[in-house]
Formats: structure tokens, sequence, C-alpha cells
């Protein structure tokens, strides 16, 4: 998918519809499950299930629609990302301090029982492969450098240049840098099992 494509499907997603709102998660779901498998560690993932944080991630994003101020693709998997960066950091957060109130622990179905149905098969879709496990598992064993450049690039889509002011190095240092995780990525995806 072009991102014009993805530019005329966000449109149609914020006039309501579900359709296009479900092919962009379905264009997004993957890569935002392995993103959020990255982020998470072993040890929160060992409590909580990463499609667990992306359903409460896609949630959020499907009711805050209209707060988005972006106009792509790019910008929407950037929007994204960070929602979902922030689901992460409330687990962590959660668990280290060992609590739990069993009172404000709220089913996500307490809602709007159609929005939630509608996040879950878009969820379903997303996401049912093996292969975002696999990508997360892959991008976690690369180096942090390596990791930062595909999760930039890749995942949020951000231009060279803008990955070059993030990482603090030149755009052509940045496209040799990608060049080499994706071969790093290549490898250890084929050891993965």
């Amino acid at each position: 998918m072009t991102r014009e494509e993805s530019t005329v499907l966000l449109r149609e997603a914020r006039q309501g519809s579900r359709e296009a709102l479900g092919e962009l998660y379905s264009r997004y779901g993957a890569r935002l499950l392995a993103f959020i498998r990255m982020r998470m560690g072993r040890d929160l993932r060992a409590r909580v299930e990463s499609r667990d944080i992306l359903q409460a991630a896609l949630l959020k994003s499907f009711q805050r629609l209209s707060q988005f101020e972006g106009g792509d693709g790019a910008t929407l998997m950037g929007w994204l990302i960070r929602i979902a960066e922030n689901e992460v950091r409330d687990q962590v957060d959660f668990h280290h301090r060992r609590r739990r109130d069993v009172k404000a622990a709220v089913p996500i179905d307490a809602g709007d029982v159609e929005i939630a149905a509608h996040v879950r098969s878009a969820l379903s879709a997303a996401v049912v492969s093996e292969e975002a496990e696999r990508l997360g598992a892959a991008l976690e064993a690369l180096d942090a450098d390596h990791r930062e450049v595909i999760v930039l690039r890749k995942l949020e889509e951000l231009s060279f240049k803008e990955v070059s002011a993030r990482m603090g190095r030149s755009e052509d240092a940045c496209r040799m840098l990608l060049a080499r995780a994706m071969a790093a990525l290549t490898l250890r995806l084929k050891s993965v099992p």
C-alpha cells in the first residue's frame, strides 16, 4: 500500500468508514505489535501479553482518531507508536508497583461494546500471524542502534532526514546503518524459530 493509499484510507476512517479503519489497522497492526514486543522486554512479556497492549493501543487510537492531527500514513504510524509506548510504560509502572485494585479493573467491553468488537475484529485480522512475534524477537536480538534505525525508518516510516536528526548522524550514515541493520535482521529472522 502506498502513502497515497493510506492517506485516502485515513481520510475515509476519519469520516466514519469502519472498512477504511480496518484496512489501516491491518496495514499497521503487525508492525505495531513487533514494536510493542521490542519495547516490552522479556520481563514485562512474561507478565503481560503483547497483543493485549496492542489491543489497548488500537482501542485508544480509535477513540481518539478525531484528535489525530496528521494527514498521512507515516504520521499515523508515529502516532500509533506513541500511544503504544504510553501503554507499555503504563504496564511497566503498574507491574513495578505490584498493586492491583480489582475494583478498578474494567474489562475492555465495559465501555462501548460495538467499538470494542470492531477493534477486536480489526486486531484479529492484523495480528493473527506468528510473523509479528518472530519479527519482534529478531528485532530484540539486534544491537540498540540497528533496532532504533529500523524502528524509525521502517516502523515509524520517517524520512532519512528525520532519522538523521533523531539519531544524531548524517543521512548517509543512517542509510548505511539501515542497510547493515536490515542484513542483521534478515539473519536473525532465519535463526528465530
